[in-house]
């Protein structure tokens, strides 16, 4: 069984080695690492063809003009992957050496499992590490699309899947810049989803992860997500209005927070549009203490 590790990289020259050595030191070495390069100007390239000289095609390095579209991107190194498993690695995150041989028994051992995702912990420059992020009582294989749509599982770069898959759920929506959660919608739509109880990535810590603009980037590439998927009928309108009315309403709290009263009432108001006479007394009812905004 062989291992397509997908990577996307813009100016991280100064962070690409370590994530690289991460790789190389797998217990498990059937592997091929495809790097698309945002048309990085430092010196990307030449640290990634220091290792395709040594190491020959467990490395391939597929520029790009700068984009800034994670999605286009990461369809293109799908399109040029030869693995059975596509597993998903950032640019300045770490695998734990045992990642590819843990998910090589559960893929080899489980025929029905089609998609994994696993625990992780935030490091910083420090190299202190954050408590694993999920506290799930264990692993499980489930139906887990309720869990992905009201952010008990969010899509962060850990989860590896059968490129066999890709012709049932297809390539992500270049229209969204990000999508991670895109993939676990749509797989999480056709199969059940396998979660693995261990730590087997460990992703840097920038300031920039933990910014509200960030934040709402992120959120709003999930909205346009999710009409992706309803235009598809890949949700359910019940489904749909959950998964909006969750967004939305984080986007009127981030409004809220920015002394932005108007746009906030938007964003309610489309919630109160779509929503049940219980959804919208539960609404009011999570928005009350932003009540002092209107009063500054």
């Amino acid at each position: 069984m062989k291992f397509s590790i997908i990577t996307i990289t813009y100016n991280r020259a100064h962070l690409i080695e370590e994530t690289i050595q991460s790789v190389l030191d797998q217990t498990y070495q059937n592997f091929e690492m495809i790097i698309v390069d945002d048309g990085s100007t430092d010196n990307t390239k030449e640290v990634i063809d220091k290792y395709i000289e040594e190491y020959g095609d467990k490395f391939r390095y597929i520029p790009h003009k700068h984009v800034g579209m994670l999605n286009i991107l990461r369809n293109i190194a799908i399109e040029n992957a030869t693995g059975e498993i596509l597993t998903i690695l950032d640019s300045d995150d770490l695998l734990i050496p045992t990642k590819l041989k843990e998910m090589h028994s559960i893929f080899s051992e489980n025929p029905d499992v089609n998609f994994v995702f696993h625990n992780l912990q935030y490091f910083d420059q420090k190299r202190s590490l954050d408590p694993p992020f999920y506290n799930f009582p264990g692993s499980f294989h489930k139906d887990a699309l309720h869990e992905i749509l009201t952010d008990k599982i969010l899509g962060y770069p850990v989860y590896s899947m059968r490129r066999s898959i890709m012709k049932e759920i297809g390539g992500a929506n270049e229209e969204v810049t990000e999508g991670q959660n895109e993939y676990y919608i749509k797989a999480s739509v056709l199969y059940k989803i396998y979660y693995h109880d261990k730590v087997l990535t460990l992703m840097r810590r920038h300031e920039q992860n933990f910014t509200s603009e960030f934040d709402i980037a992120h959120t709003l590439d999930a909205l346009k997500t999710y009409n992706s998927l309803r235009e598809k009928n890949l949700l359910t309108k019940k489904q749909y209005t959950m998964a909006t009315n969750i967004v939305n309403y984080r986007v009127a709290r981030y409004h809220f927070k920015n002394n932005d009263n108007a746009r906030a009432l938007e964003n309610l108001n489309d919630i109160f549009k779509r929503s049940s006479v219980f959804d919208i007394r539960y609404v009011k009812s999570k928005i009350l203490k932003y009540v002092p905004y209107f009063r500054k």
